[in-house]
């Protein structure tokens, strides 16, 4: 019997949250309290997306970027624009074959595979780790917008000797993680304001719109 192949995936779930409902989360003063957490530094980032001037890539669920001068690309594999499922490829070859499987061209980091950039935003993100797992992020973009993520990320390795075997498996572990961070904010939502968040791609296409920014 011809063995399996192992097949790595860097798989990113992510639930959005409009803001945080407390000044201090490290603070921990709501009820549960977290088992753990801590402050991470402060960042801030820099993203340049890409796409052709129809969106194709969005729309098939694809965010190609330059996050600082690297270059990244999310791949949508399940849920919503609150409750999101990706798979995340780095570095220009990776970008290179997602694009290209998706374009049908041969292009290079050189052209900037082919697109145009559609978007330039800056972001100070603030971050905790909650639990020992779960990253609370909370986002402030330079066009006046504001909203946070829990995410969990995971390097997952899968058996497969065939894409459909190697897609169910990542399914499957995205459904899981998921759930752990459904519970996670139903276990402390004292921490996360109530409401409908809006993710920064959508509100900064939004304002763009509205031609209050070029």
């Amino acid at each position: 019997m011809k063995p399996s192949r192992i097949l790595r995936a860097l798989l990113e779930v992510e639930r959005k949250f409009c803001s945080l409902a407390v000044e201090d989360l490290v603070a921990n003063t709501g009820q549960p309290p977290f088992k753990i957490v801590h402050a991470l530094p402060q960042r801030t980032i820099h993203d340049v997306y890409y796409d052709d001037p129809s969106k194709s890539l969005i729309k098939a669920g694809i965010y190609v970027r330059r996050r600082n001068g690297f270059w990244e690309a999310k791949v949508k594999r399940g849920g919503d624009f609150t409750n999101s499922m990706f798979e995340e490829l780095s570095g220009p070859d990776l970008v290179r074959r997602c694009v290209q499987e998706m374009t049908g061209k041969e292009t290079s980091e050189k052209d900037l595979f082919g697109l145009d950039t559609i978007a330039t935003l800056s972001t100070v993100r603030q971050s905790w780790i909650a639990d020992g797992e779960f990253n609370i992020v909370l986002d402030s973009m330079n066009f006046g917008h504001t909203v946070g993520e829990v995410e969990l990320q995971e390097d997952f390795h899968c058996s497969a000797t065939a894409n459909a075997s190697k897609e169910h498996q990542i399914r499957e572990k995205m459904t899981e993680m998921d759930k752990r961070i459904e519970v996670f904010m139903n276990r402390y939502h004292w921490a996360f304001r109530p409401g409908v968040p809006k993710g920064k791609l959508v509100a900064y296409f939004e304002l763009q719109e509205a031609g209050k920014i070029r």
